[in-house]
């Protein structure tokens, strides 16, 4: 039975909203700066810029006494001032996404538009689908100042009808169309809180649709691949189609074009999240088929150490590529950035040295092949069986079931003992016999012992070396040389467990025994002396 999952959708949407969102200063709340300027450039009080921000500063304090003193209104319309000046802070709120900072810092306005007593701040609709002008026009005083023109403020109005959603304007209580958090009207917060679940439940049951009747097309099929990418991509298109349809139930909304930009970037970083999501799943389904594709051919070594390194940097990749194209779809300056790191990369590649060196000796390491996943390996001091080859270290379980991980760039330069590779196990060993065996013994001894080894059937039968090696202190040395063909070291230490036990019984049925170190001491009397005491 399908299950409703909304973590990962609310998680991916919180992450989407929070993260995805383009740097705009309060992205939601331009209309509630404090009076201050945010430009570097020097602002004259008696400036557009500084007009404008008075303004909203009495606005957002609740003086409309004092923002309509920011008003040019006229006679006709004198006992009205303050609530145009209401009405002209809501249209501005609603419709405007107004950065106060583009408007001109300087007491003659902007003189490039070709107005000398007035700058024109944005063009908005009225209720009779005309456009009109919002703009603030020069005082000659004295002081000198800026005021909101008197042909802007006879707009302002037909500006506050035509702000949309006249129908609910008209049934729902005052205390819903009063503006909240955000300048949000209270009715579009409970729009926006009951959207949540809706994308939910619209995303579900999209995705049990197509999910039903993809897997009967599936089912058809004579390969299981495409009932793993329906089974896996479940979760991404869930998200998918909530960014698809977030779009349109926003709209419906009507939200102020600060809110509505939010909610847009919002809605398109859910669609980048379903997108790389789906691609890192197909990355870990297509690790998972070549690794299995691999077992079956009996490269099944060289994919537990291949397969995973490449996956991890395909993932790497898609991370950086979805980065850079988040960055971008959201207004921020990738190519500024990008030519921010060539002018900081001496910075970075100091600062990131050990890691692109352990990098670049983890793509070396899996070029050369110079061990896999699985092998025992002598790298340096540490040795151990491979167990996991990362982008950064490589680590090894040691014969003390410790693991020990080394970096990759220090292992690339590392002397690297692979015993994984071998083709056949050297036995090696010395028999030490005592001086008492006659010259025949030993003869006999060397035959019977090459026998021995040449009899078994793991034997390589090239090389098989019995030898008189020297005469030491108290002892003859018999050298011992041979290999068996097996790559497994357990059963290596079992065949050379047996030889060892024949070699015994063939010394001891050849009449020979084994020297241990000891030293004989000669003493010599000379004749009248007497001889030595003798203990005991």
């Amino acid at each position: 039975m399908t299950r409703l999952r909304l973590r990962p959708l609310i998680s991916a949407m919180l992450l989407g909203s929070i993260v995805l969102t383009p740097p705009a200063t309060a992205q939601l709340g331009l209309g509630k700066l404090p009076a201050q300027d945010t430009a570097p450039a020097m602002v004259s009080p008696a400036s557009p810029r500084a007009a404008v921000q008075e303004f909203l500063r009495h606005a957002n304090g609740g003086d409309w006494e004092g923002a309509a003193s920011f008003l040019a209104v006229p006679p006709s319309q004198r006992d009205r001032a303050e609530a145009l000046a209401r009405r002209l802070k809501t249209v501005i709120d609603q419709r405007l996404a107004l950065d106060v900072s583009t408007l001109s810092p300087l007491v003659s306005g902007d003189t490039l538009d070709g107005d000398l007593n007035g700058d024109r701040i944005a063009d908005l609709t009225n209720a009779r689908g005309r456009e009109e002008p919002l703009r603030v026009v020069r005082l000659n005083g004295p002081p000198v100042r800026w005021v909101f023109s008197q042909a802007t403020v006879n707009q302002v109005d037909g500006w506050f009808e035509a702000l949309g959603n006249p129908w609910l304007r008209e049934r729902l209580p005052r205390a819903l169309m009063s503006e909240g958090p955000f300048n949000v009207y209270w009715w579009q917060w409970i729009g926006l809180a009951v959207s949540i679940p809706l994308l939910v439940l619209i995303a579900w049951v999209l995705g049990a649709v197509l999910r039903n009747l993809l897997g009967r097309v599936a089912k058809r099929t004579v390969t299981d691949w495409d009932d793993v990418l329906l089974e896996n991509l479940r979760g991404p298109f869930r998200l998918w189609a909530a960014a698809l349809a977030g779009t349109p139930l926003f709209a419906l909304l009507e939200l102020n074009p600060r809110a509505d930009a939010f909610m847009g970037a919002s809605t398109r970083g859910l669609a980048l999240i379903a997108l790389f999501w789906g691609l890192l799943r197909l990355i870990r389904i297509a690790q998972s088929r070549l690794q299995n594709a691999a077992w079956e051919t009996g490269q099944g070594a060289q994919a537990r150490t291949l397969v995973p390194l490449l996956g991890n940097l395909l993932r790497v990749t898609l991370a950086v590529i979805a980065l850079l194209v988040a960055l971008a779809q959201f207004g921020y300056p990738v190519g500024t950035l990008l030519a921010g790191l060539g002018i900081g990369g001496i910075a970075v590649a100091l600062a990131a040295q050990k890691t692109v060196e352990h990098l670049f000796g983890s793509v070396s390491l899996a070029a050369d092949k110079a061990f896999r996943v699985g092998d025992w390996v002598r790298a340096g001091t540490t040795e151990g069986e491979v167990q996991r080859i990362g982008l950064r270290s490589t680590s090894f379980r040691t014969i003390d079931r410790t693991v020990v991980r080394v970096p990759n760039g220090r292992l690339a330069d590392e002397r690297i003992e692979t015993f994984g590779e071998r083709d056949r196990i050297l036995l090696r060993t010395d028999v030490d016999l005592t001086y008492g065996t006659t010259p025949e013994q030993i003869q006999a001894i060397r035959a019977s012992l090459e026998a021995a080894l040449r009899s078994h059937e793991k034997i390589w039968p090239d090389t098989v070396r019995v030898n008189v090696a020297a005469f030491t202190d108290s002892a003859i040395r018999l050298n011992i040389v041979s290999w068996f063909q097996t790559t497994d070291f357990n059963e290596f230490l079992r065949i050379r467990h047996d030889m060892l036990l024949q070699f015994m019984r063939i010394i001891r049925d050849e009449g020979a025994s084994f020297a241990f170190p000891s030293r004989t001491v000669y003493h010599v009397t000379q004749p009248g002396q007497p001889a030595p005491p003798v203990d005991g």
